[in-house]
């Protein structure tokens, strides 16, 4: 059981132990997905733990527990410090209806720390990985006229990370504003490998590599509305807009051969240099609604919609890509809590279910890749009457179909993290 005098030093481990593991480049965050070599790879979602139990919702309703990543406006529910973390991870199946794999991947979802500057106002710092890009395809060609053969190797890995500064605001007793400064970094790399397999243990590698550095701003600012029906129930509306991105940065491709006598590729001679330019990365803008019903620390009945159009996506050389279209986010969630002022620790509590239908910016052999899930989860007190919680989140579900040359991905998410809140800081001490 924490103490009280604890939690602050809970604050200061849980920090260097989330820093850390998202220090560890070559952490896999979902696992292979051929689908993640398309744009600037699978956009993460940037919402809570609490917020995965309940489809991804959240746009328009908080309780001052758990950080509200999703909508800025929110932020100034919380009026105490609060911090939070977490691990995303996914086991997937894929399968083009003949061959199938398994994957596991795990990382940090996010690490995000809210302390009040007045009455009405938060702000929050915070630090998640944006996008993901981890795949590979291998296949053989018999080389003509000779008993050897070349296996050629499509491999992708990296990403975008994101660091936000956001601040929300009450005015009045029922309108929420916030906006937020985000800074994206982070590099993607791409390799070519042709490897020429000569059937007697030693095997020669041709690479060329891409490796795509980039960093730039982000801004989203976000609003609720929140009418009260009566003494129990309040009806929120919002919504939140993120505004395009520019990403300046540099590409460089190298050459390389390595060599492997059994132990392992190693390279022969330090890589050539064959070009570096420089590129902007332009990702669209994003529109988000949402409606929800709350009893506040009691129920909510949540439905959300978003949209974001993948065709004014441009790559590193300010093209379009064929391959992206429009996608669109359907979601629906529900919380329960059964009595905030009981003294039974199973009374307090969190139950929550939610579902998504996602249409993916994917477009490929004239199939609109789609994705769909159902979540549930919950969220207990760290102790007796413990404002602080451990939040937990599985969903199922499925994304893409087979046939055509497509991949189905079958996958099991679970969701573990922190949501901490200390009553004490910025309370000045009185003397009797």
């Amino acid at each position: 059981m924490f103490k009280k005098n604890s939690l602050t030093a809970y604050f200061i481990i849980c920090s260097f132990f989330t820093a850390e593991t998202f220090a560890q480049k070559d952490a896999r965050l979902y696992g292979n997905s051929p689908y993640s070599a398309l744009g600037i790879g699978d956009v993460l979602p940037g919402n809570s733990i609490a917020n995965d139990a309940m489809g991804g919702t959240g746009l328009t309703f908080g309780n001052g527990i758990y950080i509200n990543n999703i909508n800025p406006a929110m932020l100034a529910k919380n009026r105490y410090v609060a911090f939070n973390t977490g691990l995303r991870g996914q086991y997937k199946t894929i399968t083009d209806g003949t061959n199938s794999q398994t994957d596991f991947g795990m990382n940090l979802s996010h690490l995000v720390f809210a302390f009040p500057i007045k009455t009405k106002w938060t702000t929050s710092i915070g630090l998640q990985p944006a996008t993901s890009v981890e795949h590979e395809a291998r296949f053989e060609q018999v080389i003509t006229g000779t008993t050897n053969s070349v296996q050629h190797i499509y491999k992708g890995s990296g990403g975008l990370s994101k660091a936000t500064i956001g601040n929300g605001v009450l005015l009045g007793k029922s309108l929420f504003i916030g906006a937020d400064i985000g800074y994206y970094f982070g590099t993607i790399k791409k390799d070519t490998t042709s490897r020429l397999l000569l059937n007697n243990g030693e095997d020669f590698y041709l690479r060329y590599s891409d490796r795509v550095s980039v960093n730039g701003f982000q801004m989203k600012t976000g609003f609720v509305w929140q009418q009260k029906l009566n003494d129990k129930w309040n009806l929120n509306f919002g919504g939140t807009y993120e505004l395009q991105s520019k990403l300046k940065g540099e590409k460089i491709r190298t050459f390389s051969t390595l060599y492997d006598s059994g132990n392992g590729p190693s390279v022969i001679k330090k890589p050539d240099t064959l070009g570096i330019s420089n590129g902007t990365i332009t990702i669209p803008s994003r529109l988000a609604v949402g409606i929800s019903l709350e009893s506040p620390y009691k129920w909510v009945f949540s439905a959300e919609y978003s949209k974001q159009d993948w065709t004014k996506y441009r790559n590193f050389y300010g093209k379009a890509e064929s391959n992206l279209v429009a996608s669109d986010k359907l979601a629906i969630g529900f919380e329960y809590l059964p009595k905030a002022t009981s003294t039974k620790y199973l009374n307090q509590v969190f139950y929550r279910l939610g579902y998504q239908q996602i249409k993916t910016p994917y477009f490929v052999n004239g199939t609109n890749i789609k994705d769909n899930s159902f979540s549930f989860g919950i969220s207990t007190p760290l102790a007796y009457r413990s404002v602080s919680y451990i939040d937990l989140a599985l969903s199922v579900g499925s994304r893409g179909v087979t046939g055509n040359g497509l991949v189905k991905e079958n996958y099991f998410k679970i969701s573990l993290g922190f949501s901490l809140v200390d009553t004490r800081w910025f309370i000045k001490p009185k003397i009797d």
